[in-house]
């Protein structure tokens, strides 16, 4: 077994939140999709375990991933005891809110002094009973699904928010109950699909239940999947107002992950025609009964990945 495999994780843990992340297709745009199922676990390595060909910018506690440009990717939420309230960000923007986090205020090597803070307007999600998050919270009852885009592309919801792309990974900010405070969990919605579970289960794996210069990817804004985020069922008053941990998974490019690791990075099977002829699933939830937090229409106002950034600049053809 190499270093590779040794060191491969297939998530990541904050308290006793496991938080994993699932490789899928990029839905299509321009209409409204049910869940994707999940083509297993992204790899994660620990930052610490291949330091000498990690930037120095990153935290050393963090980890990365490699991620392909035609992949998507959905972040499942499981193994908790207690429920937690979460903020979700990539490139310091909220996922939910749309809102840029403070980056003066921001300091990665200290996470504990990070300055984010739970809103009335719900800017988190609270888990259980939200079981997964698959993209970006637009408003009406969807999410723009989570697509790797280039940093420096133009592409990445951050570089289109606030017209940058200095922030990288995707950041995880845990809230616990205050000291006192006993939470009953809410349960899950119940899933259905076309398949069995197990079918699934068996045949694809996972299912929603210098200076060393590397090209890091960020996410940018894929297509529109029906997908709530429920309010939360305690009230924000019985969360703590400073975070409990803060984590950080960058993302990096296929090219650059060998200069990284020293290995290959594992190939990905995802393209829209293979999932589509392996005859997988599209999910629904049963959830008309959850309310949905109301989200933000900053995300639809974005391009998606794929188009020209540089387009605009390009001269009028004379007629």
């Amino acid at each position: 077994m190499n270093i590779l495999n040794r060191n491969e994780k297939n998530g990541i843990t904050i308290g006793d939140l496991h938080i994993n992340f699932q490789r899928t297709c990029r839905v299509p745009e321009e209409q409204l999709n049910d869940l994707p199922a999940g083509l297993g676990n992204f790899p994660i390595f620990k930052v610490s375990d291949f330091s000498s060909g990690t930037p120095n910018t990153w935290r050393e506690d963090g980890f990365f991933m490699p991620m392909y440009e035609q992949e998507a990717m959905w972040i499942s939420f499981n193994n908790y005891v207690r429920p937690k309230a979460l903020i979700v960000g990539a490139g310091n923007i909220n996922a939910i809110s749309g809102k840029p986090f403070d980056a003066s205020k921001i300091d990665h090597t200290k996470p504990s002094t990070i300055d984010v803070k739970l809103e009335e307007e719900q800017n988190y999600l609270v888990v259980p009973p939200q079981p997964w998050l698959d993209g970006w919270k637009a408003e009406d009852g969807k999410v723009y699904q989570f697509v790797a885009a280039k940093i420096g592309s133009g592409q990445t919801v951050e570089g289109q928010i606030t017209g940058e792309e200095k922030a990288s990974g995707i950041q995880f900010i845990v809230y616990d109950a205050k000291d006192g405070v006993k939470l009953m969990p809410a349960y899950k919605p119940h899933l259905n699909s076309s398949l069995t579970e197990e079918c699934c289960l068996e045949s694809f794996g996972a299912l929603r239940g210098i200076e060393n210069i590397v090209e890091e990817m960020g996410l940018g804004r894929g297509g529109e999947i029906n997908q709530k985020i429920y309010p939360d069922p305690h009230s924000i008053n019985v969360w703590k107002p400073t975070p409990t941990a803060v984590e950080i998974v960058y993302l990096v490019s296929i090219k650059d992950f060998k200069q990284v690791t020293g290995h290959d990075a594992p190939p990905t099977p995802i393209t829209q025609e293979t999932y589509q002829n392996l005859g997988l699933p599209w999910f629904k939830l049963q959830d008309k009964h959850y309310a949905d937090t109301k989200g933000s229409d900053t995300f639809g106002k974005l391009k998606p990945v794929g188009y020209n950034p540089l387009e605009k600049l390009q001269p009028k053809k004379q007629d």
